[in-house]
């Protein structure tokens, strides 16, 4: 009686066979394993069975960011002296990599992004500077004013010297941060060319921060409300706003659409900027309509200051942030001390001359100037007029 081979002499069997060479390659069995419990076996799949894939990357769609503000730093650097070509024409390296021929302010920040592994850092392409900016806004990475900015940020400007994104009219990149308020930035598109500017905050509306490897949080609000935001302040204005107009609005903290509508209501009412946000302007028209009165309520002037002026002729950051104290102090005028001469403070000047307000200093402003002086009336701004200007802001007679 034969009897049968055991499972390991089988086993054995095969291994011998697969080892001898004088069996064909192609005649030589198999061994079967014996399957582990859990695994798929051998086979068609079975009706109806879904391999698991990986989704498709939608086309044109960013990567993951890898790069660092360092790095686009350096990219920025490299487009200094950039120029059109013809002048005037806004074509240039940028634009033609852009693909569209157009202001090139912003397209600048997506090439050095896409220049430095930076695009998805930026919240990806764009040209226009407020679309631009709210993509920061919708993604939580959006401040305005200055406060905390740092080298890398982008920062948003609007020359006129509007606070909202909706008048945003240009941008940069942040190279640098000084102590004296003010922010170095690398610019397209500044006179028709690719620039390295000085900025103060008296044009900024905010700044992005870009999602750089590494990059630091946030830093706390300007104090401002606006939608989204949330806490006890809210809840006063929820309250301010159902006792000035009824709005009948949930008093829970939460500056949502109802509190944003209503918000827009009591500024068109009251012939404010109507853009949602409750600033200082909006605050001090409320405290007058809670007070049963039209109109802002005024704070009471306070004593000018003397300034401590250097007499030398020079009109520079000193001079102008004493001039700034003063308009505040004489006119009511809020503006920030910050040195900077821009737009505000060259309406709150023309308003306390009683010029038009257009916010350039043009010949019918300095005339006024030279005039409030004691000067002879022209519409040069020379030394003489600095000169004259710095003593009676240290006299504390402007």
């Amino acid at each position: 009686m034969t009897t049968a081979p055991s499972r390991h002499t089988r086993r054995n069997s095969h291994e011998r066979e697969r080892a001898d060479p004088a069996v064909p390659a192609g005649r030589r069995r198999r061994l079967r394993r014996r399957p582990r419990p859990g695994r798929r076996q051998p086979g068609p799949r079975p009706r109806g069975h879904l391999r698991p894939r990986r989704p498709p990357r939608r086309h044109g769609a960013l990567r993951p960011a890898m790069g660092t503000a360092q790095a686009m730093i350096a990219a920025a650097r490299k487009l200094l002296g950039t120029t059109e070509h013809p002048p005037g024409s806004n074509h240039n390296a940028v634009t033609a990599w852009y693909g569209f021929s157009g202001p090139w302010c912003d397209m600048s920040i997506s090439y050095e992004a896409a220049h430095s592994g930076n695009l998805t850092a930026v919240m990806g392409k764009y040209a226009l500077t407020t679309a631009h900016a709210r993509a920061f806004q919708a993604h939580g990475r959006w401040h305005y004013g200055l406060g905390g900015i740092r080298p890398g940020d982008v920062v948003f400007f609007d020359f006129s010297g509007g606070r909202s994104i909706g008048g945003i009219d240009h941008v940069g990149l942040v190279e640098a941060v000084h102590s004296n308020g003010t922010i170095t930035t690398l610019e397209g598109n500044t006179s028709d060319a690719f620039r390295r500017r000085v900025r103060g905050r008296a044009c900024v509306v905010g700044y992005g921060r870009p999602a750089y490897d590494g990059a630091a949080p946030m830093p706390p609000q300007d104090g401002i409300l606006r939608k989204g935001s949330t806490g006890n302040a809210v809840k006063t204005l929820q309250k301010n706003l159902n006792t000035v107009q009824k709005a009948g609005l949930t008093v829970d903290g939460q500056f949502g659409t109802a509190t944003d509508k209503a918000l827009r209501t009591f500024q068109t009412q009251h012939k404010l900027t109507v853009d949602g946000e409750y600033g200082p302007h909006t605050a001090a028209v409320m405290k007058a309509a809670l007070a049963g009165k039209s109109g802002v309520i005024k704070p009471k002037a306070l004593v000018t200051v003397p300034a401590q002026l250097v007499v030398d002729g020079q009109f520079g950051p000193a001079t102008c942030a004493a001039l700034q104290r003063t308009l505040n102090t004489r006119n009511n005028a809020g503006l920030d001390v910050d040195g900077a001469f821009g737009p505000l403070t060259v309406k709150a000047l023309q308003t306390y001359l009683k010029v038009t307000a257009d916010g350039i200093t043009g010949p019918d402003t300095v005339t006024a100037l030279n005039k409030h002086l004691g000067l002879t009336p022209q519409d040069t701004w020379d030394t003489n007029t600095t000169t004259q200007l710095q003593k009676t802001l240290n006299a504390g007679t402007f």
